[in-house]
Formats: structure tokens, sequence, C-alpha cells
């Protein structure tokens, strides 16, 4: 048996070796990810005896490979594998991503600019200027405090993230699972930039919930999707002296699958200043009558963005805050505002330490699921990227 495993190994061991030196030249694969551990403690108004703290864990690998070939053309992947301990959900993880892999494409990149294909962020997400851009900590206002602060008080009417239609998920839905719309299917192309200037489009057959990795949906005429969906943004970036500068927009547009459905028109700007480690950023964005039955009056839901930040050596702070409105009827609406500050210190290479407190307010129209309410979420914990 000794001699059998022997040999075995011997013949593995020449396999790679071989094998190696035939790929010496191919794409090259580099291992990463983030781990992150959080500690979380809510005070709100409408608490029902429920526990003030949990905590939380996050956790994925990331595999990035990257080839060039003889002609200059680079060439390559990336894997984003969700790697935490399953929980209470079946089949996709608390971001409605799902339990193998959270994002997937390939791309091929020259001087003519970048095309990626796969289940992966649009333009809309990658090029967008607003008050998250500069946020520490877990991210402000598109950042964490949601697991506590929203995800148990049930669904509703309500933006919650400084994001279009796509990018944020259905404002109806439990705002903890607001990302499972961002890594559908799609086809996106990157220009160089020029002088500053860079276009991004990004395409969809659909915006079916499940039409993610392999999963084929062809037309099927629901009322609230769209299909031949683009996205599109648009951004400059230069500088004055010490000063920073970076503006942009981004929109998305489709055809509803539904009669009884408006179709798919929303957009955002945003503006960022850097100056001697201060950052400042805002902007407005805007869903309209979207994907909403053609006679209801709900033809009102926007948001604007404001945020300060500031950076010296290893050590971080923001204040961001967001505001929404969703108009129910011509004279009731819904409002959502949430200002939250974070600091975050790099302690070692890789190792972040952080804390954040967000105070959100809630007021509903009517007597729907969330009702008014107030409350605050403090986040204390660490992240590790390798």
């Amino acid at each position: 048996m000794k001699k059998i495993l022997l040999g075995t190994t011997t013949l593995i061991g020449a396999a790679a070796l071989f094998s190696g030196a035939a790929l010496a030249d191919g794409p090259k694969v580099t291992l990463g990810g983030v781990a992150d551990f959080q500690a979380g403690f809510l005070s709100d108004d409408n608490d029902a005896d429920q526990r003030s703290g949990a905590f939380r864990s996050d956790t994925e690998v990331t595999l990035d490979i990257k080839g060039v070939a003889d002609n200059g053309l680079t060439y390559g992947g990336h894997i984003m594998l969700e790697t935490d301990v399953e929980g209470a959900n079946s089949g996709h993880d608390s971001d409605n991503q799902g339990f193998n892999a959270g994002r997937t494409y390939l791309f091929v990149e020259g001087s003519w600019g970048r095309l990626q294909g796969g289940s992966d962020l649009g333009v809309t997400k990658t090029m967008k200027v607003d008050a998250s851009n500069i946020a520490r900590a877990t991210g402000g206002i598109d950042g964490d405090f949601r697991y506590w602060g929203l995800a148990t008080t049930g669904p509703g009417t309500l933006l919650a993230t400084p994001d279009l239609i796509l990018d944020h998920g259905p404002a109806t839905i439990a705002i903890g699972a607001n990302e499972r719309d961002e890594n559908l299917n799609k086809l996106s192309y990157y220009t160089p930039r020029f002088s500053g200037f860079q276009a991004g489009i990004s395409y969809l057959f659909d915006t079916a919930a499940g039409s993610r990795g392999q999963v084929v949906a062809l037309g099927d005429n629901t009322a609230g999707q769209a299909e031949g969906v683009i996205l599109g943004a648009v951004n400059w970036e230069g500088k004055f002296d010490q000063i920073g500068i970076n503006v942009g927009a981004t929109g998305e547009w489709g055809d509803s699958e539904s009669t009884t459905t408006e179709d798919l028109q929303t957009w955002q700007a945003g503006a960022m200043l850097t100056y001697m480690g201060f950052s400042v950023a805002g902007s407005y964005g805007d869903w309209g009558d979207s994907l909403l039955a053609v006679a209801t009056n709900d033809d009102e839901r926007h948001f604007w963005t404001a945020g300060v930040a500031y950076e010296t050596g290893p050590f971080g702070a923001s204040i961001t805050y967001l505001k929404s409105e969703t108009e129910l009827t011509a004279t009731t609406e819904n409002e959502f505002d949430n200002i939250s500050v974070g600091v975050d210190y790099k302690l070692a290479p890789g190792f972040t330490p952080y804390a954040e407190v967000s105070f959100f307010e809630v007021d509903e129209a009517g007597t729907g699921l969330l009702n008014d309410n107030d409350g605050s979420v403090f986040i204390l914990g660490s992240q590790l990227a390798f």
C-alpha cells in the first residue's frame, strides 16, 4: 500500500510540475477576500420587546484571474465566493445573492476600453458619485445599519439606500435584502478615460429576479419587470491645484413587460470634492413612476445625499446623510432620514477596526407595515482584507 501511495504521489507531483511549465505563460490567479465581524445594537420606538443587540459576520473569498496575450490584450475574470456559515435563509444569503457566489464575470480589455459580462454590478453602481463614496466604517448611508435598524420592521414602500432601482432592489421588500437585483446577468462596456471623461453602458435582457448565473429567463410579461434594459453612466475626474473634482450621472431605461405598469426610467447625479484629506460629496436621484401600476398616483420617488469626510494617516472619519420621499397619493407620502457617523483605523496592513452610529427616522403615511419609527444603530466591528 505504501508503494502504491508513493508511486501515486510521484505521478501527481510530476503531472503538476509539467502542467505548471506548460501553463507558465497562462492567466495568473490571485486569491483574496474580506472577513468582517460586527456587534450591533439597536434602540428604536418599535422594538416590540426584541433584543437590543446581535453579532453578525460576513466573509467573502475572491479569485481574480488575469492574463495578457502577445498582442497586448488583457483578459480574465472575477469570482466572489460567499463563504459564510449558512443561516436561516434557503438558497441565498441575507442579501438574496446566493450562497455559492455573490458575483462572477469575465472581461477583455485593451486600448479601446473594457468589455465585461456575467452576474455582476452594472455601471450605475460602479460609476455613481454620491455621499456614500466617502463614507467610512461599514459605508454610512449605504452601509450595514439596515441589518439591525430596518430588516426587523418588515416590508414597506421605502427608499433606504442611495441607489437606483436595480441596485436598491424593490422598495417593497425587507430593506436588509436589497441586493437581489444588482448582480443580474448583464453585459457592460467601459470606455477608456480620456481627458478625465469616462462613459459606461450595461445591457440586460430583462430584470427577472432569478436571472443570474445559469438561469435563463425569457420574456414572461410580468408586471413590475422590464426588458431590453440599458444602464448608462458618465463621469469626469480632474484636479485643480490641490482640489480634486469628480462629477457623474447614471440612469436606467427599459420597456415594461406589462401594459399595466410603467416603463423603467430613473436617473441620479452627484459630485465630490477633495482637498488635503477632506472630502465633500452629494447627489440627487429620482425613480419617478418606474415599473409602477399605470393607474397609481405614486409618481414621486426621489432621494438626495450629502456628506463630509476626513482622512489622515491610518485614521478616517465621515458623516453622511440620506433623505428620501415616496409619494403614495397626491396628499400622502413616506419619508426616510438617516444620518450616519463612522470612524475607522488601519491598525495593521489589511486589518481595520471601526465604529459607526446611524440615526434613522421613518415617517410613513397611513397604516403600513413599517409605521412611524425613530431609532439608532451602533455597530462596532473589525474587517480583515487579504
